[in-house]
């Protein structure tokens, strides 16, 4: 979701977000009374919509859709590649690039959510392999999408934003060394999945996505989103995992994963970047509750592999600010986080 800059408190809570955050995770929670994996995968679709800011009008809302389906579309399409490691390392390398080039050529900062939505979600279905692993994935987060425009559609108009939704693109022009940093970006990816897929890492996605989640343009921003993002995967990993070693009934489960979407959904737009502990919870939740035992596995997996993705990422902004000096040219501070990505 995007951040908020100046003076905003680091976490903003909204209860109207809340409220439409509650009414849109009820599904999923009472899910959980049957199936409790069910239910996280139910509401992990839910939040590359769910916590976006609503426009004004009908036709607006329904817009927010795209969102979910280039989440969905993304994913497939690393999964699919995913079966041939080479092919999807250099589909990596020449998306980064494309996207870059699009971006200029295009002339509309919203286009800049191929680089900030689409590469990060191509990355993740990476730990996929397979259109049969990556297809329930895909079909979550359209299921997740529909139910959330419904409810978006439903909902009362708000009161006028000072940034509304369309705020994950960048303002301003965008400038023409985006195209490296395109290009940055896709290399950085493919880095982590090559490590991945050399090392045999069961979950390949996590580090290139990781790197590709922090990554921004601006060098401060950066720095900011990938601290925010360690803390957050070891918040919501331990959370996770001492709710499944405790084994609590149903009950508590619903709660907990609408709990979880209610706090993603309030706190959107908040200045810190706190969205990683919600996504990171649920994808525990999913992954531990059949499996308690695997908790401390999967602890040490998720953070490492963040740790690795944050670490190639700044290596690379460390590089493109030196070869930016040299050049006597500075990447262009308008280009800033924006959201859905989850």
């Amino acid at each position: 979701m995007a951040q908020s800059t100046g003076t905003a408190p680091g976490v903003r809570w909204r209860w109207p977000y809340a409220l439409r955050g509650f009414l849109t995770v009820l599904p999923a929670g009472l899910a959980a009374f049957h199936d409790v994996q069910l239910a996280a995968a139910l509401a992990v679709g839910l939040l590359p919509v769910c916590p976006l800011p609503l426009p004004p009008s009908r036709l607006g809302r329904v817009r927010l859709g795209m969102y979910g389906v280039m989440a969905a579309a993304s994913i497939c399409l690393g999964g699919f590649l995913a079966q041939w490691p080479p092919v999807a390392v250099i589909a990596l390398i020449l998306a980064g690039g494309g996207l870059g080039h699009l971006v200029v050529r295009l002339h509309r900062p919203v286009a800049m959510l191929g680089l900030l939505l689409c590469l990060p979600l191509f990355a993740v279905g990476l730990s996929y392999p397979g259109v049969d692993k990556v297809s329930g994935l895909a079909v979550d987060l359209l299921l997740g999408t529909a139910w959330s425009v419904l409810v978006a559609v439903a909902w009362p108009r708000p009161a006028p934003l000072a940034h509304p939704v369309g705020a994950a693109a960048p303002d301003g022009p965008p400038d023409p060394a985006i195209v490296g940093y395109g290009w940055a970006a896709g290399v950085t990816g493919a880095v982590c999945a090559t490590i991945g897929f050399a090392a045999g890492l069961e979950h390949v996605g996590w580090a290139p996505a990781a790197a590709l989640l922090v990554m921004r343009p601006n060098p401060p921003m950066q720095r900011l989103r990938s601290m925010d993002r360690v803390g957050d995967v070891a918040l919501g990993a331990v959370a996770a995992s001492l709710l499944v070693v405790w084994d609590p009934p149903a009950a508590v489960y619903a709660l907990a994963i609408a709990a979880v979407v209610v706090t993603a959904t309030a706190t959107a737009g908040s200045r810190w970047y706190v969205l990683p502990t919600f996504t990171t919870f649920l994808v525990f939740i999913l992954l531990l509750a059949r499996d308690p035992s695997d908790a401390q596995h999967r602890f040490w997996e998720r953070l490492l592999e963040t740790l690795l993705g944050v670490a190639v990422a700044a290596v690379t902004t460390i590089a493109l600010g030196a070869i930016a000096r040299r050049a006597g040219h500075q990447p262009h501070p308008a280009h800033r986080a924006g959201g859905a990505a989850r």
